[in-house]
C-alpha cells in the first residue's frame, strides 16, 4: 500500500526537461494561423424542438428516479 505512494512521490520529484531550446527559429518566426470563422448552425425545425423536448423530459424523469434510489441498500 505504501509503496505506490513512494513511487508517486518519487514521480512528483522529476525535473521536467528544458523545452525552450526546442524551438526552431524559423518555427519563432511562423505567421499565425488563420482562423476561420465555423459556419452557423442549422435552425431547429418545429419536430426537432418536440423531439428534444421529449428527450429532455425522458432525461429529467431517469433523473427524478435515479435520486430516488437508496444507494446505502445496495451495498
Amino acid at each position: 500500500m505504501r509503496l505506490p505512494l513512494v513511487l508517486l512521490c518519487l514521480a512528483a520529484c522529476t525535473p521536467f526537461p528544458a523545452l525552450e531550446d526546442r524551438i526552431t527559429e524559423g518555427a519563432r518566426a511562423a505567421p499565425d494561423p488563420v482562423l476561420t470563422p465555423l459556419p452557423d448552425l442549422p435552425a431547429m425545425a418545429d419536430d426537432d424542438a418536440a423531439v428534444m423536448a421529449r428527450r429532455m423530459a425522458a432525461l429529467q424523469a431517469r433523473a427524478a428516479a435515479i435520486r430516488q434510489i437508496d444507494i446505502a441498500a445496495l451495498q
